[in-house]
């Protein structure tokens, strides 16, 4: 899948896709993304447009929250996530319900796969490894087996498998 992004805001600026260069430049320094303890954000598209809030999981010692992270458009496809200090992305969504249509599941993939496509074309070189949490959230959306890593998951054939019908329901975002 190919990201199809002309133009980025990034923390409230706004330029071209190469304005997450040193997001991305940090994310590949495994030094940079220990010492900052890793990484929050928040990301959402507006057609061809990728809205992204970024910050250290600590900043000064004290330890940063997604709610107080704002874009200028935030919808149920908001991914929510973080790189830990490990370098292993967690990407959650707040659901529109706890029981999603096909079309739901259908958009939350195309979300997920194209943020993942995304870091991948703005350089990101790492492993990119998937928490379970992640995983087992892709699962839910119908991506069997699920993607292990970014580049699966970007890479990944769409499916549209009908939904587990599980009684679990996708987690709600931690208010983190």
């Amino acid at each position: 899948m190919t990201a199809n992004v002309t133009s980025v805001a990034l923390n409230g600026k706004s330029g071209d896709p190469s304005l997450v260069s040193d997001w991305i430049r940090a994310l590949n320094d495994e030094r940079v993304v220990r010492e900052k303890a890793g990484f929050l954000f928040k990301a959402c598209f507006d057609a061809e447009r990728l809205l992204l809030e970024v910050a250290p999981f600590l900043i000064h010692g004290e330890r940063t929250y997604h709610y107080n992270m704002h874009l200028e458009k935030e919808d149920a496809y908001t991914l929510i996530g973080m790189v830990d200090a490990q370098g292993v992305f967690t990407l959650l969504f707040k659901a529109e319900s706890p029981t999603l249509s096909t079309d739901q599941r259908e958009s939350y993939e195309r979300v997920y796969r194209r943020f993942a496509a995304f870091i991948l074309e703005a350089g990101y070189a790492g492993k990119g490894l998937l928490d379970e949490v992640t995983k087992d959230l892709l699962v839910e959306l119908g991506i069997s087996p699920a993607p292990v890593t970014l580049a699966q998951l970007a890479g990944h054939p769409f499916t549209a498998a009908p939904f587990s019908g599980s009684s679990r329901t996708p987690p709600p975002a931690s208010g983190n």
